[in-house]
């Protein structure tokens, strides 16, 4: 019975898997994806376009729209950002954190419960969810994201972060291949955050390319263990420039489906249909 298997890659940059010719994350089919930017950034949020792609909606339907949540006084920030260049302008000066300070509000970042509509994992049963953001767990508790400023900068306290980035990551990794032990799934999607915080601190040096060749071997593994007819969807969300994230995310698959330039929502239904079809044919 063949099933559908996703590898998240965050903040995997399509440009870099090109220039060195990664097979195994170039598929029959790859390209570009647009996401949405949203919460008023000036570049693609991990919570808001990964939660855009397990439910197939924008943010102002699946309802996490900004990165972080300030829950009551999150009604007057969605007023506020109406007013465009004002709000802006209050963001340049930081106004948001003293605002919290005044009233006492520490933020938080998006939780399953946050999300307003059903999931791909609710509709496509069974399935599994590894580390998937908002869905599965809150990332940022779990990872050292307010780190890699310092990490470029000290030597001393990269060497710790680095380390700690790889435990968190090989422990997703050994998760990802007890799922594929499995029987009991059609759906598994599995999002690995490495590829993100890493290319913060490697851009620009040799190790960024070693860490693009190592999630190629891993994606090569990946498949030596899955069936025949299985489909695999490599997907990021957002790609990685020398100034921070692209606007654009990646896609990769092991089928061709003549996709062009989808959007990051196009993939809940593509990976519902396929799941359907399959079910017809069994």
């Amino acid at each position: 019975m063949p099933r559908v298997i996703i590898l998240g890659y965050d903040g995997l940059e399509l440009t870099l898997v090109e220039r060195l010719e990664l097979r195994g994350l170039m598929q029959r089919e790859y390209g570009k994806v647009r996401v949405p930017i949203a919460g008023g950034l000036e570049d693609p949020s991990t919570p808001i376009v990964w939660t855009s792609f397990i439910t197939g909606q924008p943010p102002e339907v699946h309802g996490v729209d900004m990165p972080l949540l300030w829950d009551k006084l999150d009604a007057v920030r969605h007023g506020v950002r109406r007013l465009g260049p004002l709000y802006r302008l209050m963001r340049w000066l930081r106004l948001g954190k003293a605002v919290r300070r005044a009233v006492g509000v520490k933020p938080r970042f998006p939780r399953r419960e946050d999300i307003r509509c059903e999931t791909i994992f609710d509709v496509v049963k069974p399935s599994i969810a590894i580390s998937v953001p908002v869905y599965n767990e809150d990332l940022w508790e779990r990872y050292p994201v307010g780190g890699v400023a310092k990490a470029r900068e000290d030597p001393e306290y990269r060497e710790w972060y680095v380390r700690r980035v790889r435990e968190l990551h090989e422990e997703d990794v050994e998760a990802l291949f007890r799922a594929l032990e499995r029987d009991d799934w059609r759906l598994l999607m599995v999002h690995l955050y490495i590829t993100d915080i890493l290319g913060h601190i490697y851009w620009g040096t040799e190790r960024l390319a070693v860490l693009y060749e190592e999630m190629d071997l891993l994606t090569r593994r990946v498949k030596e263990r899955l069936r025949p007819g299985d489909v695999v969807l490599i997907v990021s969300d957002h790609g990685m420039g020398r100034l921070g994230h692209t606007k654009y995310g990646f896609y990769s698959l092991n089928i061709r489906l003549g996709l062009r330039e989808p959007s990051i929502t196009d993939f809940f239904g593509i990976v519902k249909s396929l799941v359907e079809l399959e079910e017809e044919n069994d």
